[in-house]
């Protein structure tokens, strides 16, 4: 059976790291699947309970993989993976993010070993970009829009194949309704709406454009409630986070909004969420917004980067331009006071993504992509 090394530099529950999840049970009974990732951590107790053989590698570095200060972490790394691929003799060692890039490169040199690379970012690596896939054989590109980007930055475009993520289907089940995010801060019965912005706390979500088109919607929709879910996850934007706490804390909205944190079971926060609201406007590609998909919550999205490629405006979702705060506050009051259209817009996105952004269909399509890389 063809062995397959799936590297990850981090270990927490991010969209990345689910998506690896779903592939490596959808891949694991047509290939002999082996994950290095760091020791102790989320992803590694998740991938051993399917029963897939984890190692460890180093915990990622807290302020970033660019920093001067990474060059003990890198060669660390660097090793341990080469350690790891001499003893897994892996066929096929795939890197789940560009910033996997480089330890992989060195450990698929090492041990002439096929490399594989998932691009999942909309980052400029610049000369990394071009390093990575000179030693790859295959780049897997979340959307077209991050193939684009590759493309611009150098790299190949015959080695770019575009595969989008999907949800697994057991999650095409919404929970019932059952609106408890405030039950501890507001004892207002009614409530007319929730919406929520779902992701990291990071600066390119655009959490303060939400805010904003919140306070907006408030001033017309009384009962109307706004809910943060998402934390920052890897600890790198400590700032970003309390500034976006103390705008609330300052704002007129302050007791309608909450700060939800991660949440682990989102199968059950879905029942909670009335419209997903998606800000960001370099979205590489937007699981967040398959998941609403697939649990019938109507989603509002920039309509540009990936988001643009999963939504049709007006059918499956809505699109609003980049920044454009008053067309967001009007999209989210049609959604809150024209039912049917909320209802039309969910069930059309459910249809769209249990017929397009399936795990199954994920899977099959990079094993296509192996069996290109085995071929070569």
């Amino acid at each position: 059976m063809t062995r397959i090394l799936l590297v990850s530099l981090e270990g927490r529950a991010g969209g990345a790291e689910t998506s690896l999840l779903l592939m490596a049970k959808h891949l694991s009974t047509q290939f002999l699947i082996s994950a290095a990732c760091p020791a102790e951590s989320w992803l590694s107790r998740e991938l051993a309970s399917m029963g897939i053989d984890t190692y460890g590698l180093p915990e990622p570095p807290r302020f970033g993989y660019r920093s001067p200060l990474c060059s003990r972490y890198w060669l660390k790394t660097s090793w341990s993976l080469s350690k790891i691929a001499l003893k897994t003799k892996p066929d096929i060692i795939h890197a789940n993010s560009f910033y996997a890039g480089p330890a992989a490169a060195f450990a698929a040199l090492v041990t002439r070993t096929k490399l594989l690379l998932h691009a999942r970012d909309l980052t400029d690596f610049g000369f990394l970009s071009r390093f990575c896939s000179r030693f790859c054989k295959r780049l897997i590109a979340v959307s077209h829009t991050v193939k684009k980007a590759l493309i611009e930055q150098g790299v190949n475009l015959d080695k770019i194949k575009v595969v989008y993520n999907g949800v697994d289907k057991t999650f095409f089940d919404r929970s019932d309704k059952n609106t408890d995010f405030f039950s501890q801060t507001n004892d207002c019965e009614k409530r007319l709406s929730v919406f929520a912005q779902v992701g990291q706390l990071v600066p390119w979500k655009n959490h303060i454009v939400f805010l904003k088109a919140a306070s907006q919607v408030a001033a017309r929709l009384p009962d109307a409630r706004f809910v943060l879910v998402g934390d920052d996850l890897f600890g790198r934007d400590s700032i970003y986070k309390q500034n976006l706490l103390r705008y609330v804390e300052k704002s007129a909205i302050a007791e309608k909004v909450c700060f939800a944190g991660w949440q682990e079971n989102m199968h059950e926060t879905w029942g909670k969420i009335d419209c997903l609201v998606h800000t960001a406007y370099r979205e590489p590609f937007g699981r967040v917004i398959i998941e609403a998909m697939a649990h019938k919550v109507p989603v509002i999205a920039v309509g540009s980067c990936g988001p643009s490629e999963i939504i049709q405006n007006g059918k499956t979702g809505v699109l609003v331009q980049v920044n454009d705060i008053e067309a967001l506050s009007n999209a989210m009051l049609k959604v809150a006071r024209d039912s049917r259209f909320a209802n039309r817009i969910a069930g059309a996105g459910y249809e769209h993504a249990i017929s397009n952004f399936t795990a199954d269909k994920t899977a099959a399509l990079i094993q296509e992509i192996y069996e290109d890389v085995l071929a070569l």
